[in-house]
């Protein structure tokens, strides 16, 4: 590891914790945007920037010196400068997990050279920060992204679409300007000759989805499930204003009485401690891995358990779920997913060939893992609420599979999907284990499904074909 190395380390973990800090109000404020509230006797609606950081008890202002990520936490002994209020470890746990999660991106990439999307296991795809960060950026956003996404479900059991819709937005647009092999595309080649016939139907399904929801919007199409109240537990109360008695802004939960003893800050420091000796005693390769897995953990164990007293819906999730007409509701999706799948079969049989640009390749790419990772989760959704007569899933979960799929690609999106249920099985044993009920959402485990995939999808993807496929088959990685 040069000197170079250790300056864009601390250049990237101080960006992360910064970056963690930022998240910390996206999960605060996002579930609540556009509510009413009161602050020093000004009344407006809740945004991202306004009310400016404040102590929720006292009011107080936080100047800039309060508010440096994670230091600022350890120099106030985890308390309200002004009232001495507790503040909940989340918040530096938060900002510190984001911090190891870049910087052990970056480990991953430049020291361990892990393969990753649309590259064989052992070849070398990372090499320089100065040619390769536009690929490492987005995956820094897309990371950034799945860590907001995956704590505001773990409160509230929603996924503000506004968060996956910005994956969609950025994997499309970065297409044609980042020429990488980290980014998918679908491209012909010597032994798929037939493969880029699949463009055609691709860009028709991808228009069927604008269509579909333009008609959505005009209310040709109905609306599945729009007989369920808004409410902060659900997507349509994004922008709600809610009841007059909670026109003044709360915390999400009440502060937890958490210090420097809590189980919380030895588990975070028993981990960092295991980081150090991983990298004195492992390979940087798998060093770097478990960087990664640390960096999760760190966020996981500040946004996951529940202490009593603290906000629970829980109970009104159950009962959203299970609503005696889901079979019908979930109807109404399946005629909105009817539109894109006609205008792939027409698009495909339309007679022409689209022109084999390279950047219209990784457009397409990106579409396809848009398609494929909103997709799956969709067909679950439906065939699992018709199934057992209840909400499976969430709509949330479809949108977020779709946002990862257009930044990762099919391959590596479909690999995400399949494993994120072991990943909240483990989850669910530790907090049966530490005695925390709770009905866990599915968000959080798609989400680090997805950036460990990041690393280890592709070698994953490569043993499953390996056991469906032997290698005498011939058979090579589609993307």
């Amino acid at each position: 590891m040069t000197t170079q190395d250790l300056l864009y380390m601390f250049f990237i973990f101080a960006l992360g914790s910064c970056v963690g800090s930022f998240l910390n109000v996206v999960i605060w404020r996002l579930p609540h945007r556009g509510r009413e509230v009161i602050y020093l006797k000004t009344q407006g609606k809740l945004t991202l920037s306004w009310p400016p950081s404040h102590c929720p008890v006292c009011d107080s202002p936080i100047a800039w010196y309060q508010n440096v990520p994670i230091l600022s936490w350890l120099v106030l002994r985890g308390t309200c400068a002004n009232c001495s209020t507790p503040i909940p470890i989340r918040y530096p746990l938060v900002e510190l997990g984001t911090a190891v999660l870049f910087v052990a991106l970056y480990l991953a990439y430049f020291i361990g050279f892990w393969p990753t999307p649309g590259v064989a296991p052992g070849q070398q795809l990372f090499t320089d920060l100065a040619n390769d960060w536009p690929v490492f950026v987005l995956h820094l956003c897309l990371v950034a992204a799945l860590l907001a996404a995956s704590a505001i479900d773990a409160d509230w059991f929603i996924i503000p679409l506004s968060i996956p819709a910005l994956l969609m937005v950025l994997g499309v647009v970065a297409a044609p300007f980042i020429n990488h092999k980290a980014f998918p595309a679908l491209a012909p080649d010597a032994l798929h000759p037939a493969r880029w016939l699949m463009a055609k139907p691709i860009l028709g399904a991808a228009i069927g989805v604008i269509l579909a929801n333009f008609l959505l919007w005009l209310k040709v199409l109905p609306q599945s499930f729009a007989n369920i109240p808004p409410g902060p537990e659900h997507p349509d109360a994004v922008n709600a204003e809610l009841d007059a008695d909670k026109s003044k802004e709360e915390p999400i939960a009440p502060p937890p009485k958490m210090t420097r003893k809590s189980p919380s800050f030895i588990a975070v420091l028993a981990i960092l401690i295991f980081l150090a000796g991983a990298w004195i005693d492992s390979t940087p390769k798998w060093a770097s891995l478990f960087t990664v897995i640390g960096g999760i953990l760190i966020f996981l164990i500040g946004v996951l358990p529940r202490d009593k007293g603290q906000t629970d819906v829980t109970d009104e999730v159950m009962d959203e779920i299970s609503g005696p007409r889901a079979r019908h509701e979930i109807l109404k999706e399946a005629l909105f997913l009817a539109i894109p799948l006609a205008c792939a079969l027409i698009a495909f049989v339309l007679p022409f060939d689209l022109p084999q640009y390279p950047w219209l390749t990784r457009v397409v790419g990106s579409l396809l893992g848009l398609l494929a990772g909103g997709g799956i989760v969709w067909l679950v959704r439906i065939g699992g609420t018709l199934g057992f007569g209840r909400e499976a899933m969430g709509l949330g979960d479809v949108h977020l599979m779709a946002g990862v799929g257009a930044i990762i690609g099919a391959p590596l999106v479909l690999i995400a999907f399949v494993t994120a249920p072991f990943l909240g099985i483990l989850w669910a044993i530790v907090l049966k284990l530490l005695g925390k009920p709770n009905i866990l959402p599915y968000g959080p485990w798609l989400s680090v499904a997805s950036i460990l995939c990041l690393l280890v999808g592709n070698p994953l993807l490569q043993w499953y074909l390996t056991v469906l496929f032997p290698p005498t088959t011939g058979l090579v990685l589609p993307m």
